[in-house]
């Protein structure tokens, strides 16, 4: 069951769908308009919200529709998620509820692993699929990311947006971290160990890829080798500041995002136009 529970002052909308042993909570935006709206999937550890500036700018042009995901912040789920089969099954779930048919689909970090399996269980549902600094090949072990994360956590602070950093994303994390420690923690080691490789040819969807050069936490490297494997995909390389940049440089961030969909959306009326 789908339920509206509260307006924000703003052009999004928060919500929540009654699973069967899940509570989904998410955000959405409503122009009313016949195109393709995007799911966008946060990072790791978080939730929708720090990424605000993001979506508002997004909902600007697109429904824009954002969930929690399962187990995370406002999203209610006790149980262990062991993979990222596991949680695209929730969130397959979650749009039949919403009775989603095609959608344009955004993965952010560990969001994007989810995506990129998402986008091989129903290929049929994925119009486009636009992964941003995202996981799904092993990156080094946990005693070689700490000192990695540290460096990256240290230049941020240096960065624009200083409620970001020092409330927003904290808050959250916190919460996360202090209700939710199992799927934290399985969250980390399914980022940093589940190689889902193998699912990259099987991408049918036009795919963009855009990375920070300065990303410690999954490297460039991942990036180059993800674009060598997605068929027809496209790799995009920006210079401003590390794993969670986007966040930081929300204009820049969504000004890719618009771009690629609004020219797939162009070419799909150009040769559908009674659609």
């Amino acid at each position: 069951m789908v339920n509206e529970v509260v307006a924000l002052n703003s052009q999004l909308t928060n919500h929540q769908v009654d699973l069967q042993d899940c509570t989904i909570f998410y955000q959405q935006s409503k122009l009313g308009s016949s195109s393709t709206p995007i799911l966008l999937l946060h990072g790791w550890g978080i939730s929708t919200e720090p990424y605000q500036e993001v979506l508002e700018l997004l909902a600007q042009h697109y429904t824009i529709i954002a969930p929690d995901l399962p187990s995370f912040a406002r999203s209610s789920y006790s149980g262990l998620i062991p993979d990222y089969v596991s949680y695209s099954k929730f969130l397959l779930s979650f749009l039949s509820a919403l009775d989603l048919q095609q959608f344009h689909l955004v993965g952010h970090s560990f969001g994007g692993g989810i995506a990129i399996t998402l986008c091989t269980l129903v290929p049929q549902k994925v119009r486009s699929v636009i992964l941003i600094d995202s996981t799904g090949i092993p990156t080094p072990s946990i005693p070689e990311m700490i000192p990695r994360r540290a460096i990256e956590m240290t230049a941020q602070l240096f960065l624009p947006r200083l409620r970001l950093k020092l409330v927003d994303i904290p808050l959250v994390f916190s919460y996360n971290l202090l209700f939710n420690t199992k799927n934290v923690i399985q969250g980390l080691l399914i980022s940093l160990y589940e190689d889902i490789s193998h699912l990259l040819p099987k991408i049918q969807a036009p795919c963009l890829l855009v990375w920070s050069e300065k990303d410690l936490t999954t490297p460039l490297s991942n990036a180059q080798e993800m674009a060598a494997i997605i068929p027809g995909s496209k790799l995009v390389v920006v210079e401003e500041g590390f794993h969670e940049w986007g966040l930081w440089y929300p204009e820049k961030f969504t000004s890719f995002i618009l771009d690629f969909i609004c020219k797939l959306e162009q070419t799909h009326q150009d040769k559908h136009p009674q659609t």
